[in-house]
């Protein structure tokens, strides 16, 4: 028997000193951390760049219909204007007739229009005709596109800051302007066929102005607030996946080591039917011998013992095979938790401990075989009773939970545990014991989510750990 006890703590050392690699590189993940970082960087370049061209041209077209609005208005009454007074021909080039009451009545009409602090009146030759600036008339100025453009019946209104000698036809602005509205207007013949002239008229609209600069404001905050917002939902979403995939990697690798403790424990199960079997066959000869009582008594405990570990081995074994055969109906958990307590009751005894049984007043049934709740079981027990190696209280309850479950509790006052263990307690290979494997709640937690339940651990209120294990409830 030494030899098998030999191979099989070897076979546990190297699992416990192979594998935590894996679990080191899942939980700190450092491939995780760079495709968060690459996503942010890619999502903030491409969000708020995005962001940028939009408000941008949202904000530069949303000025332009401002600006094109009034230019047009401005258009229509000049034309009007034009044609009230009949002043068509003056724009052929006759400068001769500058003087004409009709021409003086239009550029009154010109001078006169809101928040206008200049205006020039073109012909079509590109000569300045008339302008509030007396030294304007009867200048030209060389490519002048806008000009060109009005020639041809085109409206292109802008906004300018006040830049001197930007243009050559901007000498001379008054200097306390220094934002305006530039455009030039064309003016059409009677028929509307073609354009005669052309007005250039700088206005100064304090409440377009602000308007446009407000418009352009509220656009890049909202521009910018969807894309903090989308920013943020994506993040969020990417984070929140991250932690599933950490989760999933981790458990992944979780699996991957009960795997191989599974294998481990099926092939040391399977090798202990024979060596079980030979002991009890022992047992039950030497029962049958004249014995003391309390050496028979000892003889009959071997057998329940071997009994006991015999139904163990046969329900581990057959749910390695996945056999659907093997599920059971529903079990008593008072009679289960009363056949833990009788197994472990040389333990407490020896370490002075007191059980206190606190049952919910019924024959609670659990959908769950009894090999299966009471192999979870002992390993609790075992290890509340390992914590208490002075004495203490272990306390045991079942009620009925929400969602048609149990509850088992089982709570010791031992010291605790620290927030690092809670969190590593259920990963396969992590123990606090010297001598552990780190294998029973990790098996334990599997074996109560494969039956529909769960498995939590947490301190208690005051001191020692609480264990709680659910179940559903049978019918």
């Amino acid at each position: 028997m030494t030899r098998p006890t030999v191979e099989y703590s070897a076979i546990g050392a190297d699992l416990r000193t192979s594998m935590p690699s894996k679990l080191t590189e899942a939980k700190g993940s450092p491939h995780y951390v760079r495709v968060l970082s690459l996503f942010i960087v890619t999502s903030f370049l491409a969000i708020f760049g995005t962001t940028f061209l939009l408000s941008s041209y949202l904000a530069r077209y949303v000025a332009g219909q401002m600006m094109m609005r009034d230019a047009v208005v401005s258009m229509q009454f000049l034309n009007s204007i034009v044609r009230v007074e009949e002043a068509n021909s003056y724009f052929y080039g006759e400068t001769k007739n500058r003087e004409v009451p009709a021409m003086e009545e239009f550029f009154v009409h010109v001078s006169r229009l809101p928040d206008v602090f200049r205006a020039n009146v073109y012909a079509m030759s590109g000569e300045i005709l008339w302008s509030s600036d007396r030294e304007m008339i009867g200048r030209t100025f060389d490519e002048n596109d806008e000009l060109s453009a009005a020639m041809r019946g085109e409206l292109h209104p802008e906004v300018n800051v006040m830049e001197r000698g930007e243009k050559d036809e901007h000498v001379g602005l008054p200097p306390d302007v220094t934002e305006f509205i530039e455009f030039y207007i064309p003016i059409w013949s009677e028929d509307r066929s073609f354009v005669v002239g052309a007005v250039e008229v700088y206005k100064a609209p304090a409440s377009l102005l602000l308007s446009i600069h407000n418009t352009e404001r509220l656009s890049w905050i909202a521009a910018l607030l969807s894309g903090a917002v989308l920013f943020a939902a994506l993040l969020g979403v990417v984070i929140y996946s991250t932690r599933i995939l950490r989760r999933q990697e981790q458990r992944l690798v979780e699996t991957e080591r009960l795997a191989v403790v599974g294998e481990m424990a099926s092939a040391v199960a399977h090798g202990l039917r024979n060596p079980l079997a030979a002991i009890r066959s022992c047992a039950e000869l030497a029962g049958e011998d004249d014995l003391p009582e309390t050496s028979r008594q000892s003889v009959h405990d071997i057998i329940d013992q071997v009994d006991r570990l015999e139904v163990w081995i046969r329900s581990f074994l057959t749910q390695m095979r996945n056999d659907p055969a093997s599920a059971t109906d529903a079990a008593h958990i008072d009679i289960i938790i009363q056949r833990c307590i009788q197994n472990f009751r040389p333990q407490l005894e020896k370490r002075g401990i007191q059980i206190v049984v606190d049952g919910s007043g019924h024959n609670a049934l659990a959908a769950a075989g009894s090999a299966e709740i009471e192999q979870v079981l002992s390993t609790v027990f075992s290890n509340a009773i390992e914590a208490m190696n002075s004495g203490g209280l272990l306390r045991i309850s079942w009620n009925r939970a929400p969602g048609g479950r149990i509850a088992v509790q089982v709570a010791d006052t031992g010291p605790g545990l620290s927030e690092e263990q809670l969190t590593r307690l259920f990963m396969p290979m992590q123990t606090t014991k010297s001598a552990g494997l780190g294998v029973g709640l990790a098996l334990g937690r599997r074996i109560a989510e494969r039956l529909g339940g769960s498995l939590d651990l947490r301190n208690g209120p005051e001191r020692g750990v609480e264990v709680t294990l659910t179940l559903p409830a049978g019918a």
